[in-house]
């Protein structure tokens, strides 16, 4: 290609995530593609702010594979400076918002972000540790209330000021360039930096698409945290398909329901824990949730019993069962309408980008029925994890992507979820799998949610622990759970165990923390 410029080599054919927006933009200019409280933007609007934002952080000194770090719940500028870092080549690196500050310390470090972007609510979570993070140029300050901004942090509105040309950056982009680094929660010491690439996130607009069934027509409630990869892959696929996103700052029962009645809401993805509580909100049956075509359940699979009413409520509306990895950007399964009724228990089939197969501890296929790991190959896998050469070569020994957990895949190809290893409960030389034993509890009457855990026991080595919360007005025994799952489950599998609490821990994605019920459980055991 003689005469052109190694840009123009590049912009011609390439995969960088933003220039989803750039070409919707030009599809739809005039549509709203997301709205946040009082501010709503077009796909151009969008488009340009998120161009002039781009340009400001060059200035800056943000170059293509910068690490650029936010801490905030969502709001219209966290996905304004996402979507400029991709659009220079810079790397996201949002942290929860629930972490403290050493926390908070360690990811910034690992990652050696040069900025930091903070909401104005959440300053104090870094109060303790500002002056220790050495590596960060620039501190910005994003301001949703009505505090003053300090002396020394940036306004993150700065980088967007008119001044800054609407003019698309002119950045080399390629394929497996990181987007994004994602910090997982995991169960290890510390947690490890997931490296996603422009490939992984375009590969999201194929599955989104041919497995979710998320098409131009499409609008969500963005209420899942933008740090979770979850909602990166919602927000990814409502603007590289011309949909509409309404935001909330953080998932709210009743904004949802009042959402998805006033904006017409069409798809819902949800953890099973929102489904089950939705219907105990006060005035729940006033409001009108038919424009509803696809409710979709991550996470985990959600009691029968919260399935069977909601189908009652929502006849015309399609139910499916999600699993996916941050590791996988986040790909996995899905079980689609259509094969709900029949395989009420399955997590699906593979995504379209992915091919799966079931391994033994020595990386054997196993045979349709067996339990061994679930393991993946595609263009959704992760790069690798960042400044782990080791644990990324572990992962994907043998030319696949082991994930942890464990399941069984039927003849048909349908994968049925038994557990992450990690939850796997080793008592009396069985092992238990908690999500068999949590299924059973779900049908218990009375029992609203439930976790099963192992603590430690001299005897059995891990006790099999229910904690259960109880439906609203309820009273639920532990003699009484116990002698229900006798009925039902192989002895060493019931609970040996019940604790009523009012309350289950989870993130703000709805991920049930477990970490945090053995070591509080434990902690009471021993004290």
């Amino acid at each position: 290609m003689a005469g052109l410029t190694s840009y123009e080599r590049n912009v011609v054919r390439r995969a960088a995530v933003g220039d989803m927006l750039v070409r919707t933009a030009a599809r739809v200019p005039e549509k709203v593609a997301f709205k946040f409280r009082d501010k709503s933007f077009t796909y151009r609007e969008f488009n340009d702010v998120v161009n002039r934002c781009a340009h400001g952080l060059m200035k800056l000194g943000i170059e293509k594979g910068d690490r650029a770090a936010i801490l905030s719940h969502n709001c219209h500028h966290f996905v304004i400076y996402w979507w400029a870092l991709m659009k220079i080549g810079a790397i996201i690196t949002p942290l929860n918002f629930m972490l403290k500050s050493e926390e908070i310390r360690y990811i910034i470090d690992h990652s050696e972000s040069k900025v930091f972007f903070v909401e104005d609510g959440l300053i104090n979570n870094i109060g303790d540790v500002k002056d220790e993070l050495r590596g960060v140029t620039t501190f910005g300050y994003i301001k949703l209330g009505d505090a003053e901004i300090p002396e020394g942090w940036m306004n993150i509105e700065d980088l967007w000021l008119d001044e800054y040309p609407a003019d698309e950056p002119e950045v080399e982009i390629m394929a497996d360039d990181p987007a994004s680094l994602l910090y997982t929660s995991g169960t290890e010491a510390a947690p490890k930096g997931v490296l996603n690439s422009h490939l992984n996130y375009y590969t999201l607009i194929i599955s989104a698409v041919f497995d979710l069934r998320i098409v131009a027509d499409a609008s969500i409630v963005a209420g899942i945290p933008l740090y979770h990869v979850a909602a990166m892959y919602l927000f990814t696929a409502v603007i590289g398909g011309g949909g509409y996103a309404v935001m909330e700052y953080a998932p709210d029962p009743k904004e949802i329901l009042e959402f998805t009645q006033n904006e017409k809401i069409t798809h819902w993805v949800w953890p099973p824990a929102l489904y089950s509580g939705l219907p105990f909100m006060p005035d729940f049956d006033t409001y009108d949730l038919t424009s509803l075509k696809q409710c979709i359940i991550f996470g985990a699979l959600a009691p029968p019993s919260v399935i069977e009413k909601w189908k009652k409520m929502l006849p015309n509306t399609g139910f499916m069962n999600y699993y996916g990895q941050t590791e996988m950007s986040p790909l996995g399964t899905c079980l689609h309408p259509e094969d709900f009724d029949t395989k009420p228990d399955s997590i699906g089939k593979s995504h379209l980008p992915l091919q799966l197969k079931v391994f033994d501890h020595e990386d054997n296929e196993l045979p349709p029925g067996e339990v061994g790991e679930l393991v993946a190959r595609g263009p959704a896998v992760m790069l690798g994890y960042y400044k782990e050469e080791e644990k990324t070569a572990q992962t994907f020994r043998k030319g696949w992507h082991h994930t942890g957990d464990l399941v069984k895949m039927d003849e048909e190809g349908f994968v049925y979820f038994v557990d992450r290893s990690k939850d796997v409960i080793k008592t009396g030389g069985e092992n238990v799998s908690s999500q068999e034993v949590e299924a059973m509890l779900f049908k218990c009457p009375g029992v609203m949610d439930a976790a099963v855990i192992g603590l430690p026991d001299p005897y059995w080595s891990e006790l099999v622990t229910a904690v259960i919360v109880a439906a609203p007005g309820q009273e639920v025994k532990e003699e009484d759970v116990i002698a229900f799952c006798k009925k039902e489950l192989a002895g060493y599998k019931v609970p040996k165990k019940v604790i009523v609490t009012d309350a289950l821990p989870r993130n703000p994605s709805g991920k049930l923390l477990k970490n945090e019920l053995r070591k509080k459980y434990a902690e009471q055991a021993d004290s």
